[in-house]
């Protein structure tokens, strides 16, 4: 490590300064001895003062590497009083040591050593003592041309800042908003007040005074301050505001506060890094983030910061900062550019606080922008054209009145706030509304979020992918064909393609939100599912023998498989026969009700007693129906062929409706529906059914006529 000689103000190692050091006074011994015989200066032995004429003289300032104050040199100039260097002081030591060592016995009645340096010192103490004595002038009165061009000089310096950082509060008084912590009693004005700064995260979106509340933090506390932010910082750089902290700390006592800003944006590895500076009270760290800190911040990190969420500013709130925003504008329109004032209505206000959707930023940078139009030489106070239509007072300086009417047609085609992130928590919400929506049957909500899920960019194969769970868990088993129908949707979607995709998942959204809705499927799942969590012994139950696969001929001899009852071998499929493993009671997983029997209290009778009417006609259509379909089945047609008539049944064109009972569809029970195969044995009628190339044109006479059996006669 280097230091600067004190005589020759060279860098030396620390090692060989000393030698250094000598030999310098020795040089500048040996110089003042040569130039005092040949220039003729005397040395005064009565002060042991020694002047050295024609060498730069270094005070005791400059020797320890400091600057003196210019109002001292200009007292030293009027004064007479001059004091021993420090240079002088050392060649005074140096040369009353060898003075001593080559002749002790010459001068006995020299005053010792020490004496002499105590002398010395108090010398110097009195040359410091009558400088301070010395009254200093009173500065020059500065001009008024001056002022004026300093005054200019600072409001250019502020017309080239954003407004935004013009206006950004210095104290807890000018801060606007977040009233739940800030207000009279509030957790973060206790606490920022009582200057004991505990390590938090604040959390909420951009424009609501993160940055400027870390700031005011900075300037209201004893500690020692240090900002980074994620987007520009890396694990290198923490490692040095916690080398330099523990360095500070130790020296001076004094604490260190951190505001990581955008914390968000460091890895998990460099967060770990903050976890034992945290816990060594090496630095307390405030961060802030827009993200969910849940998603972006590693568990063992928020358990060691307590999280404090700052939400949207009001309008009130930003009504108020406009109002300081204005002041600001108008002041600069008039000192700088000699512009007339701008002048905001009430609607005007509220129109552009309604635009920054509780965000700050937005809202300074509309006015901005309405302050750039404004100022064309059209508004200048020389355009005397222009004096006509604006209101002047007497100082001609006018008033541009701005109402709501003219900010719109200004305002409509920018896109002020990002609506949606589809990487960050709004992805997550708007789906989740959307998926909401749709689940409580209103179709009108659930196109709403789809729109704007696709305005903002969202993958359209994420929506049809939440889309089908939706079908299958919100209306399951009341509309089974929800599920096939948007599977095909994601094909049409994949087969399409965007923009024209957006129409198949409206169509889709509609369908889904109208369907009736059951979640019987669904609570089966998660009840077997909460079984098991809760009772994990359950699934080392063994398979019972009768339920086994025996594939091989041991398996059979082991029993596997050999009472099994195969239902489709007995009447309706009913057997005596337990599948459940042994040892555990049957469980009911799958409830008889679609939805649940809770009631909402906002919810009137009428309302439910509405849908109770709602559903039971929709079981009466369904019977009614079934019904007509089953007559029509009964009836048959009649076909006239070769002057003989051949009768034909229709076959069913409705499935199996498990909510029906029996009477309903009794086609599907054997003994009590009809049976195509007593009708047909050998499967001739393939009526309804497409073209077979392998079946004779008697099986299938609908595809053949009189001219086409003659025509293959021939062949």
């Amino acid at each position: 490590m280097e230091e600067s000689c004190p005589i020759c103000g060279k860098a030396i190692d620390q090692k060989l300064l000393e030698r250094h050091v000598n030999s310098c006074l020795d040089n500048l011994e040996g110089t003042s001895a040569t130039r005092a015989d040949s220039v003729g200066t005397d040395v005064d032995d009565s002060n042991d003062d020694i002047h050295i004429v024609g060498t730069r003289k270094r005070d005791a300032f400059s020797a320890l590497g400091l600057k003196a104050d210019s109002s001292q040199k200009k007292k030293k100039g009027k004064s007479d009083v001059k004091g021993p260097t420090l240079t002088s002081l050392l060649l005074q030591e140096r040369r009353v040591k060898q003075e001593l060592r080559q002749s002790p016995q010459e001068k006995p009645k020299e005053p010792p050593l020490e004496e002499q340096l105590k002398e010395m010192a108090a010398a110097v103490n009195a040359s410091q003592i009558k400088k301070e004595e010395i009254v200093e002038e009173p500065p020059k009165r500065q001009s008024d041309i001056l002022a004026k061009a300093n005054e200019m000089h600072e409001l250019k310096r502020l017309a080239g800042l954003p407004l935004a950082h013009r206006l950004r509060p210095k104290s807890l008084d000018d801060f606007y908003g977040q009233e739940h912590l800030l207000g009279k009693n509030g957790p973060l004005r206790n606490i920022i007040e009582a200057d004991h700064i505990p390590s938090f995260l604040l959390w909420g979106g951009p424009g609501i005074g993160k940055t400027t509340l870390a700031r005011i933090v900075a300037k209201s506390t004893s500690c020692k301050f240090v900002e980074l932010s994620g987007a520009d910082s890396n694990a290198k750089a923490l490692k040095q505001v916690f080398t330099h902290a523990e360095n500070h700390r130790n020296l001076t006592g004094q604490r260190t506060i951190l505001f990581l800003d955008e914390i968000h944006r460091f890895n998990k590895a460099v967060q770990d890094l903050l976890l034992p500076a945290i816990e060594k009270g090496i630095v307390t760290v405030i961060g802030a983030t827009t993200e969910n800190p849940s998603f972006t911040l590693n568990n063992a990190l928020l358990s060691r910061v307590h999280t404090f969420v700052m939400e949207p500013l009001t309008s009130e709130s930003i009504v108020k900062i406009l109002g300081r925003a204005l002041y600001e504008v108008n002041k600069l329109r008039k000192q700088l550019y000699g512009m007339h004032y701008i002048s905001l209505s009430k609607d005007a206000f509220d129109y552009i606080a309604g635009l920054s959707m509780g965000d700050s930023r937005v809202a300074l940078n509309i006015l901005e922008s309405v302050n750039a139009y404004l100022s064309t030489s059209k508004f200048s106070t020389d355009n005397e054209e222009a004096q006509k239509d604006i209101p002047e007072s007497q100082n001609k300086q006018g008033v541009i009145k701005i109402t709501e009417s003219i900010l719109r047609p200004l305002l409509k085609t920018r896109n002020f706030h990002q609506v949606y992130d589809r990487k960050g928590e709004s992805h997550y919400d708007i789906i989740s509304a959307f998926h909401k929506s749709v689940r409580g049957s209103d179709p009108d909500a659930a196109m709403f979020y789809l729109v704007k899920m696709l305005s903002g960019g969202e993958d359209p194969l994420f929506i049809i992918r939440r889309m089908i769970v939706i079908a299958s868990e919100d209306v399951g088993l009341r509309d089974s064909s929800c599920l096939p129908f948007v599977v095909a949707a994601k094909d049409a979607l994949e087969f399409v393609g965007m923009p024209e995709g957006e129409i198949i998942l409206a169509h889709v959204a509609n369908k889904l939100a109208r369907a009736p809705k059951s979640t019987k499927s669904y609570r089966s799942l998660r009840t077997a599912q909460k079984l098991i969590s809760e009772e994990p012994e359950l699934t080392k139950l063994p398979v019972p023998l009768h339920l086994r696969n025996a594939p091989t001929k041991l398996m059979k001899e082991l029993g596997y498989g050999q009472e099994y009852k195969y239902n489709p071998s007995f009447a309706y499929g009913k057997v005596k026969q337990g599948y459940f493993p042994e040892g555990m009671e049957p469980v009911k997983f799958l409830e008889d009700v679609h939805l649940g029997h809770a009631q909402d209290p906002q919810v009137s009778e009428k309302e439910y007693e509405s849908s109770r009417l709602a559903v039971e006609d929709y079981e009466k259509f369904k019977r009614s129906y079934r019904e007509k379909l089953r007559q029509q089945y009964k009836n048959g047609t009649k076909k006239e062929k070769n002057g003989e008539q051949t009768q034909y049944k229709k076959e069913p064109s409705f499935g199996y409706d498990e909510f029906l009972d029996k009477d309903a569809q009794p086609e599907y029970f054997e003994g009590e529906g009809h049976s195509y195969s007593d009708d047909d044995p050998e499967c001739t009628n393939n009526f309804g059914k497409s073209y077979d190339e392998f079946l004779d044109p008697d099986s299938q006479p609908d595809y053949f006529d009189d001219d086409t059996e003659a025509d293959l006669d021939q062949d």
